[in-house]
């Protein structure tokens, strides 16, 4: 279990940092385009979106995992151990049932695109791909918070 843990944290890291790292790459290939050769490229802006908004919300899960995401630790660090554990417990359930409404409203909207098989202004790319990131996001968030969760009602501090 410990080495899928491993391979699953890797594939995050990978598949958010290439989202990210190629949608910055694409900005900085525009620029160049636009203002050295004059001559712009209107795909790069559409894509480079895409890449950067499928990248940030891949990566939502890698900070959850690594505990980077934003906290107002005023109260829970004057609090004892034990009220600390049922915060931790509150909070990974509420981002749980914040992942699933995030799942079911997700496929909702990608369902739409893509029966009404709307596309992309600039490229022509159907926007149920650009869509499909609101589940898989919802999935990969719900997995960590799930994972938290177990790890606080086992004793764990994570």
């Amino acid at each position: 279990m410990a080495k899928w843990r491993e391979r699953y944290a890797r594939f995050e890291d990978y598949f958010a940092g290439t989202l990210v790292v190629s949608g910055l790459g694409l900005i900085f290939y525009g620029v160049f385009m636009r203002y050295v050769l004059n001559n712009p490229q209107a795909w790069v802006d559409e894509i480079s979106k895409y890449l950067v908004v499928w990248g940030t919300l891949i990566g939502a899960a890698v900070a959850l995992r690594e505990g980077h995401h934003i906290q107002v630790d005023i109260l829970y660090d004057r609090v004892p151990p034990i009220v600390k554990r049922t915060f931790n417990i509150f909070s990974n359930l509420l981002g749980i049932v914040f992942s699933v409404f995030f799942i079911l409203f997700g496929s909702n909207l990608l369902n739409m695109y893509l029966e009404l098989d709307q596309r992309s202004t600039d490229v022509g790319i159907p926007l149920w791909i650009v869509y499909l990131v609101l589940p898989i996001s919802g999935l990969m968030l719900g997995y960590r918070f799930l994972d938290l969760l177990l790890a606080n009602l086992k004793g764990e501090v994570k």
